[in-house]
């Protein structure tokens, strides 16, 4: 991974960040007319995660997915070692984008965590900060949530990932994919296991507060105790499914997604 604090040069050929995944979808950075959504992925994940969202969300809400390093096109960088110095890599390379138009975060699992930091760390920093942040299916501070899934053996952490809806049973069952993804799965969780940003005072902007009804790593009541760590406005929203409700519930989380990003825009109108 990149040194904490050194910003990475843009992708020659699309003149963004290697963070920034894929084409923007709508109006051109600086747009009053937009909002964009930077989506970052949970453990194990890619920026294709979301890559219907861009489309659903339409041109208003403009759809960056957010990869990390060691999967996707990133693949040949090192996996983040800490979540500080994940989130000093990403202040560096989107605060441009950050910059350039009003935005919203959705972060899932891993992610919500990580958004939630990234938060503070661009108030810190004297940045712009997010107009909304989403924080999905993840465990609030001085929580850990899921426990300790990144020591296990490989078994019992393929039969976990099996139960959660990690990934089909057909990939866990292919020892290629296994030898090659299980590596940065492990480290992404134990990244989200160990996590430990503690911050001094409440995040002051909206928030919505998102998860699956029968989740049995981040239950509903785990989700209410985000509400301490926020002193503005907080939308509470539970949906049927599990961990990965986001996959099965796409629709009616996107048209969520978009009522919220709406309010947003027009606090920037």
């Amino acid at each position: 991974m990149p040194s904490t604090g050194t910003t990475s040069t843009a992708d020659p050929s699309t003149g963004r960040s290697p963070a920034a995944f894929g084409a923007p979808h709508g109006p051109a950075p600086g747009s009053s007319a937009a909002v964009r959504l930077f989506c970052l992925p949970y453990a194990g994940g890619s920026a294709a995660v979301y890559r219907s969202w861009g489309a659903a969300l339409g041109p208003r809400f403009p759809v960056t997915a957010v990869e990390y390093p060691g999967r996707g096109r990133r693949i040949r960088e090192p996996v983040a070692t800490s979540a500080s110095a994940l989130v000093d890599l990403l202040v560096a390379e989107l605060a441009e984008d950050m910059r350039a138009t009003p935005f919203a975060i959705f972060g899932h699992s891993l992610g919500g965590r990580l958004a939630f930091q990234l938060a503070h760390e661009l108030g810190r920093r004297g940045l712009p900060r997010p107009r909304r942040l989403f924080v999905s299916a993840a465990a609030a501070p001085f929580h850990l949530g899921w426990g300790a899934l990144h020591s296990l053996p490989e078994p019992e952490l393929l039969a976990a990932l099996e139960r959660l809806g990690g990934a089909p049973a057909e990939a866990l069952a292919n020892r290629e994919f296994v030898e090659f993804m299980l590596p940065v799965v492990r480290a992404d969780l134990r990244l989200a296991e160990t996590w430990s940003f503690l911050p001094e005072e409440p995040l002051d902007i909206p928030v919505s507060l998102l998860g699956g009804i029968s989740d049995p790593l981040v239950p509903p009541h785990e989700m209410e105790r985000w509400r301490g760590f926020f002193a503005g406005e907080i939308l509470r929203r539970s949906y049927p499914g599990g961990h990965f409700y986001l996959r099965t519930e796409e629709e009616s989380l996107l048209r969520d997604v978009s009522a919220a990003l709406s309010d947003a825009l027009r606090s920037t109108e």
